[in-house]
């Protein structure tokens, strides 16, 4: 009984003398010497030869050599079976249409040579959508046959920003200025204005 008692406490003073070296390895670092027998060899360098540049075989008299890229055409390539796609346009917003509604209805009233009654209504369908270059260019034409030729010629301007995508529409206005500076007296921008229609 001795004996076992004796020995669980060496085992116990073993163990907390373990835990303190250990503790004591942890704290202190200290460089350890390794014997160089011990020592793992340093892994082989690998040495790479210079790349060899490609020997260029001779140019034979059989292949031809092409001194430019070949250029395809259109007509060279083989007819597709399927048609082509069509892109679909977008589906006109619904203030554009009710702007629209209302550039109809004004320009009715211009064809009556009402004027008074379409300004109103055009002055609307502009309030409806902003972007509408129909509805400017009828106040261009709704102020022209009021005699004021300045604000015409203002609202023509803005239809010409308008019409930017539409050259059938902005060669319409070019001529529209065009006659406007003719009834003001200006020749040069008249020119002008004729030129950017005749590009159109």
């Amino acid at each position: 009984m001795m004996k076992r008692s004796i020995g669980r406490c060496a085992l116990a003073y073993v163990l907390v003398l373990l835990q303190g070296l250990a503790l004591l390895a942890c704290t202190s670092r200290k460089t350890v010497y390794i014997p160089p027998e011990w020592q793992s060899p340093p892994p082989p360098v690998a040495v790479t030869k210079p790349a060899q540049p490609r020997a260029q075989p001779a140019p034979s008299s059989a292949v031809p050599v092409l001194k430019m890229a070949p250029t395809i055409k259109e007509k060279d390539l083989p007819a597709s079976s399927e048609p082509p796609v069509e892109k679909k346009q977008p589906a006109p917003q619904p203030q554009y249409l009710a702007s629209m509604h209302l550039v109809e209805k004004a320009n009715s009233s211009l064809t009556q040579k009402k004027p008074d009654q379409a300004i109103p209504v055009l002055e609307e369908a502009i309030q409806v959508d902003v972007h509408n270059g129909e509805a400017f260019y009828g106040l261009a034409k709704a102020w022209r046959m009021k005699g004021s030729r300045q604000k015409a010629l203002e609202f023509s301007k803005k239809a010409e920003l308008l019409f930017q995508d539409d050259p059938a529409r902005l060669k319409e206005v070019y001529i529209f200025q065009a006659d406007l500076y003719k009834e003001m007296g200006d020749a040069a921008n008249r020119d002008l204005c004729l030129k950017k229609a005749s590009k159109l």
